[in-house]
């Protein structure tokens, strides 16, 4: 899936909704990061990766919920 943009420049809600799916997944890994075996490299780049979401998010105006782990438009 694409970022597609409207021509007023904000972001499909599907690829929002995406993006905070991306956002929970990469977490749940990173939250037991120790399972798996991968070097600090792979480490960083999860971490930058999972930074770059939430810069879509955010720049978007949208969080994701702590309470009900779902996307929310964040008041102006």
């Amino acid at each position: 899936m694409s970022l597609k943009h409207s021509p007023e420049g904000s972001i499909d809600r599907k690829v929002l909704q995406a993006v905070a799916g991306a956002i929970k997944s990469l977490e749940t890994v990173s939250g037991t990061i120790v399972e798996y075996e991968i070097d600090i490299s792979d480490a960083q780049d999860l971490h930058y990766i999972i930074r770059r979401l939430w810069l879509i998010l955010e720049t978007s105006g949208y969080t994701i919920d702590v309470d009900t782990n779902r996307l929310r438009r964040e008041p102006p």
